[in-house]
């Protein structure tokens, strides 16, 4: 026999003294507890993916880089990020030298491009070192025996 009453939220069995359960009664409940649980679990709209979980506890990404002189190098990161920002340590993003501007720092967006001498396909991160001025600039991102912090985001 059902229960007298039953729960306000779900529905389930709340049996008063003189109420008698049966097997039904239990394999209802469940059913209920089971139904409701798992749509709830598997809702996108208010639970997070794996994917969206790893994004925030994990948002970015920090590489030191040792320049090796090479005109273009690549750094693989571990994933494909949003934005990506390179910095010469010590250095100011950009230096004034009288030939030119000597860029040290800078960004690169996938789909939009960034700084000069920085490009960014996938996972891949394309660095660029020149040693003379091309169009009043040069992009000074593999400088020999320099390091370079690189942060990408998620």
């Amino acid at each position: 026999m059902s229960s007298t009453n039953k729960t306000a939220n779900l529905g389930l069995n709340a049996w008063i003294g003189s109420d008698h359960p049966t097997r039904t009664d239990f394999v209802s409940d469940n059913s209920i507890i089971d139904s409701t649980l798992g749509s709830h679990t598997k809702n996108s709209e208010i639970h997070l993916t794996s994917a969206e979980k790893s994004r925030i506890s994990s948002p970015f990404q920090v590489v030191q880089h040792l320049g090796t002189g090479e005109e273009s190098i690549v750094v693989n990161l571990s994933f494909e990020p949003k934005l990506v920002l390179i910095q010469k340590k010590n250095s100011p993003s950009v230096a004034h030298e009288t030939s030119g501007d000597v860029i040290n720092g800078g960004f690169v967006v996938p789909g939009f491009g960034g700084t000069k001498g920085l490009s960014l396909t996938g996972s891949r991160l394309s660095l660029s070192y020149s040693a003379s001025m091309s169009g009043g600039a040069r992009a000074n991102f593999n400088e020999s025996g320099i390091q370079y912090i690189i942060v990408a985001f998620k």
